[in-house]
């Protein structure tokens, strides 16, 4: 028996519900009208993982189709309960590693969104997600992982660059906050270290985050998918519904399990 995974870190971005909340009205994707086709499509029960505040979550339990959401963040997820209450919804919101989940059941649908995927950050977290989602999915369920296609451009940029990717003012401070990025990529682990800091109030670095993400090359996800027993039905490049290819900002692969039914 193998043992437990070390506990994943959370980053301080996911430790402020309120600040990522805000960061996520401006910064995430128009990403929910695919998810809901994709649930229209498959049914429930519908498992996010990685579900945050429930951006998506919580309008896929909307719909009714019974919802359940993990993650390891105890802020987000007190967030993410909140919503559900004040809007009345009927959502499982699980504390939990979506490493290695067991939930006794099967679920209809797996969602991986915005990428989550990228927190795995070597190959045995890699493989413990995907054999844990395996675990639950029949020949009928379908698993989804959404993750950037890199630019090897943008990889390769100075680590001491800093660009103002952000400039807004915080209703909760009452400020104006001017955020900055910087990469720090490194080839051998395939790891890019994101650094945000933040101007506020005209104060340099009254905050700063750090994450690290795991880059996802396209034939190298194909790969360990498939290693990992399933099939990629569709690979997409974007959320209207375009095939993947060079040009694509995005990888969605949406999967059955290897030797499952296709619907092309």
């Amino acid at each position: 028996m193998k043992p437990p995974l070390p506990a994943a870190p959370i980053p301080s971005i996911y430790q402020d519900a309120q600040h990522y909340d805000l960061l996520a009205q401006m910064t995430a994707p128009a990403d929910l009208p695919f998810y809901l086709r994709q649930v229209e499509q498959q049914g429930g029960p519908v498992l996010e993982l990685g579900c945050g505040t429930g951006r998506l979550c919580l309008p896929i339990a909307a719909t009714g189709v019974e919802t359940i959401g993990i993650d390891n963040a105890p802020a987000l997820l007190d967030q993410a309960r909140a919503k559900a209450e004040m809007a009345k919804l009927d959502v499982t919101l699980l504390a939990g590693d979506y490493r290695d989940f067991a939930l006794q059941r099967s679920l209809a649908l797996i969602i991986l969104p915005y990428n989550a995927a990228n927190h795995l950050l070597d190959l045995e977290s890699i493989d413990a997600c995907f054999a844990a989602a395996r675990r639950h999915m029949t020949a009928e369920s379908r698993f989804i992982l959404d993750t950037f296609n890199p630019d090897p451009k943008s990889l390769a940029v100075d680590p001491q660059r800093e660009d103002v990717i952000l400039d807004y003012h915080d209703p909760h401070r009452q400020q104006r906050v001017v955020m900055t990025e910087r990469n720090t990529y490194d080839p051998a682990t395939q790891i890019n270290r994101v650094t945000w800091r933040y101007q506020i109030g005209g104060q340099p670095d009254a905050r700063v985050d750090e994450i690290d993400m795991r880059v996802f090359f396209p034939q190298e996800l194909d790969g360990l998918l498939q290693h990992s027993g399933f099939t990629i039905e569709r690979k997409l490049g974007d959320y209207t519904g375009r095939s993947f290819g060079s040009r694509s900002s995005k990888q969605l692969c949406v999967c059955r399990l290897s030797g499952g039914p296709s619907r092309g």
